[in-house]
């Protein structure tokens, strides 16, 4: 049984469901902005969302701004330079409509409204001080969870590394989850947010921190992503598929906001900071061999993941059933085209020693996390697999 108390925490309101975009000018109203900027991506300007958006916002009679230059998997030096540009206007609100790296962006920018200094000096933890401008987030992909988080990642480019903002005070006012706005991801993106939203419910629920809260969340999202995300990649227009992924990325996100994450994590930065390899692909290329290595910690547990995601455990041990939970991801992330060897994205096996002690050293609040203690040459032996 555990004793430790965690808190838990969602956004101030939590809109989901088919049309829940319709719904953002009420939410605009309640903040009573003069001067509002949209934050987005080139992308989904494309799309003709922003667009819509817009329209939907002016129709408050309030002044909107855009702004699309933020990077996918974006660095610290391009949220520095929107933060730059974003302080000089004066917004009393910031709307972020796009992925995880517009969603994590639009939350650090608003809290830079209010706190001087550059965002390097407020990576790690409960750094910023007090809240930032409000925050209204729609998401346009069902993955990263980042419209319920309070953590940020960026890009150091200087240090090939990924670093991590977070903070209470990262939280969205609003988050508007509407798989409307899902529609039109290719399936290479929707494989790999899709598989990045079951890591968050995996990790959550298999976590130290893990609490019966966020267990429900992290269980209904395993169900839900396990349960359609083969069929959102393979029929991007199928609406069921894309609002049951929208529920599961939401829910796997509360479930890491509350329980945070771990080792997957943990080994994915360097692929990310080093090799510019997304997030989400990241996660799946780790996802499988992070499991091996921790069910042992809680056979009970991964032994139910196997059946969230659909598999028969009736005549299998626990033991079996945990062995099968790792099996059925990594066939997952065969279906769905992303279960490939590191060495398939020239990243040669020399650097995973250096990649081993990297990750002992830096990544400490996500490895006290994980259910199994590890060592470097632990990291070294998943890595190792994994090449």
């Amino acid at each position: 049984m555990k004793t430790e108390i965690f808190p838990f925490s969602l956004p101030g309101v939590l809109l989901s469901g088919i049309g829940a975009a319709d719904h953002i000018g009420d939410q605009v109203k309640r903040f009573n902005p003069q001067k509002v900027m949209l934050i987005t991506d080139t992308h989904i300007l494309g799309t003709g969302l922003v667009d819509e958006i817009k329209q939907k916002i002016s129709k408050e009679n309030v002044r909107v701004d855009i702004y699309t230059d933020i990077e996918p998997e974006p660095s610290i030096e391009n949220l520095e330079t929107a933060v730059g540009v974003i302080k000089s206007g004066n917004y009393d609100l910031l709307v972020g409509l796009g992925g995880g790296s517009v969603i994590d962006s639009t939350k650090v920018i608003a809290a830079l409204q209010t706190h001087d200094g550059e965002i390097r000096g407020y990576i790690g933890q409960s750094k910023f001080i007090k809240p930032g401008i409000p925050t209204i987030v729609l998401p346009t992909t069902s993955g990263t969870g980042a419209e319920v988080t309070v953590n940020a990642v960026f890009k150091d480019k200087a240090e090939k590394l990924k670093k991590v903002v977070v903070s209470p005070f990262l939280m969205p006012s609003v988050a508007i989850v509407d798989p409307l706005l899902t529609l039109t991801v290719p399936p290479s993106v929707t494989a790999a947010t899709g598989l990045d939203a079951l890591t968050h419910a995996i990790e959550a629920y298999t976590a130290i921190k893990s609490t019966p809260q966020s267990d429900l969340y992290a269980i209904e999202a395993i169900k839900l992503i396990g349960g359609s995300l083969r069929t959102a990649v393979g029929n991007g227009k199928d609406i069921n598929a894309r609002y049951s992924m929208s529920l599961g990325s939401l829910f796997g996100g509360i479930a890491n906001a509350n329980a945070s994450v771990g080792a997957v994590h943990a080994l994915s930065y360097p692929l990310g900071g080093e090799y510019s390899i997304p997030h989400g692909v990241a996660n799946a290329l780790m996802l499988p061999y992070v499991m091996e290595f921790n069910f042992i910690s809680n056979v009970p547990k991964f032994a139910n993941i196997a059946q969230l995601l659909g598999e028969s455990t009736n005549r299998l041990s626990l033991r079996d059933a945990a062995d099968l939970a790792v099996r059925e991801v990594a066939r997952l992330s065969q279906d769905v085209g992303i279960n490939k060897p590191l060495r398939d994205f020239n990243i040669p096996k020399e650097v995973l020693p250096d990649w081993a002690e990297s990750v002992i050293n830096t990544q400490t609040r996500l490895l006290s996390n994980n259910p199994r203690t590890m060592k470097k040459e632990d990291v070294l032996a998943i890595y190792t697999k994994a090449w």
